[in-house]
């Protein structure tokens, strides 16, 4: 039996290497960051900067393995076959078509931040191999990149950037194609505080395989309220059955590093045959006005927001992304655009909508508008 014989290492291989490894990763991400600030007032304060995920980072996952299951399987059926048929494979590579009409979608949406007002950075470049591959280690070769949508990089509060994750570890990593993007903030923002959730790995499936809050909303106050999905209203007390969006003790470990900062975690359940994250079923429009089916929610909002005006969106626009818009200001919502019920809605009362273009997304991905943005910076004049 033949062996490989490992290469010798010297000292000149040594120095080498080094000078190989001060290449930059992504070129031209940090400086992107220039003359950025780091802060978000609450989530409907004007949007000023952002982070958009990439077109090129969008490799499929196998959307039944453990790691995945429960945030997919709220997905038609057919989709998620689609995604198992297709595992590994750029979404290029499988329908060019879809492939095209998600990069417009992201390509219009950084013009309607960019109109705005805000600040937008992004990498369209294609990722080096070992960022596609980053974490095929404990999904196999099947699990491969996807950072096109950049709100799983985490949440922002105050001048606190937190890396916390989805529960997918695959999602959890994805922050790392645009590193530099981060470290470009650190140095153009001397207040900022960045601050990291712990590793994932290893933790049992009916935490959903992963330590993660989920997602969020962010309340004017100081008040983060974390949304977890069941699929069965008995199971908010059986921690043994799975959350489709993050897990309790995610919440808590958020609460703990949050609270020397003065924030405030609340939890919420809510109905995860609608929809995985919070984010993708309750927008929040501006001060005293959210949106919500009236049957998402299995437990009552916080006091301080419970008595706020509810636009009940229409599941059948849930489908293709009508619960994750994205505010640009209090008098501003970016909307995907065939949502026409909840868009009309919104500008009855008063609000600015901006369509943009993002129902195939949401509708192959389950993922949308909200989901491609990681907002850093969130401030009224």
């Amino acid at each position: 039996m033949q062996t490989e014989t490992l290469p010798e290492w010297t000292e000149a291989r040594a120095i080498a290497a080094l000078e190989e490894n001060r290449q930059v990763m992504i070129p031209g991400l940090r400086e992107q960051a220039e003359g950025q600030k780091v802060y978000v007032e609450h989530e409907f304060a004007q949007l000023k900067g952002v982070i958009l995920g990439n077109p090129e980072s969008m490799y499929l996952p196998d959307p039944f393995h453990p790691s995945w299951y429960t945030s997919f399987r709220s997905l038609p059926r057919e989709k998620l076959d689609w995604m198992a048929a297709n595992r590994g494979k750029h979404v290029r590579d499988v329908d060019r078509g879809l492939w095209e009409s998600m990069a417009k979608g992201l390509e219009a949406l950084a013009d309607a931040y960019r109109q705005s007002g805000a600040h937008v950075i992004q990498n369209t470049q294609a990722p080096p191999p070992e960022v596609i591959n980053y974490t095929s280690g404990w999904l196999g070769q099947f699990g491969k990149h996807w950072a096109f949508h950049a709100q799983a990089f985490g949440e922002t509060f105050g001048n606190v950037l937190v890396n916390f994750h989805e529960t997918q570890p695959s999602i959890r990593y994805n922050c790392v194609e645009y590193i530099e993007a981060f470290m470009g903030l650190v140095e153009n923002d001397p207040d900022m505080v960045w601050l990291t959730m712990p590793n994932p790995l290893p933790m049992p499936t009916a935490f959903g395989v992963g330590l993660s809050p989920g997602d969020i909303r962010i309340f004017p106050n100081k008040l983060v309220v974390v949304g977890h999905g069941v699929f069965d209203r008995a199971h908010i007390t059986d921690l043994s059955k799975p959350r489709s969006s993050g897990n309790e003790l995610g919440a808590e470990v958020l609460r703990r590093m949050l609270k020397p900062f003065d924030w405030r975690v609340e939890q919420i359940y809510f109905d995860a045959n609608y929809g995985y994250h919070i984010d993708t079923l309750m927008p929040v429009i501006r001060e005293g006005l959210i949106a919500v089916n009236e049957n998402v929610l299995l437990t009552d909002l916080p006091a301080e927001i419970r008595d706020w005006e509810q636009i009940n969106i229409d599941p059948d626009e849930y489908v293709i992304g009508a619960g994750n818009s994205v505010a640009l200001s209090s008098d501003a919502q970016a909307i995907t655009a065939g949502a026409k019920k909840y868009i009309k809605a919104v500008e009855k009362r008063g609000v600015n909508v901006v369509p943009v273009p993002f129902d195939d997304v949401y509708h192959s991905t389950g993922s949308g508008m909200h989901c491609a943005t990681f907002s850093y910076w969130r401030e009224d004049d």
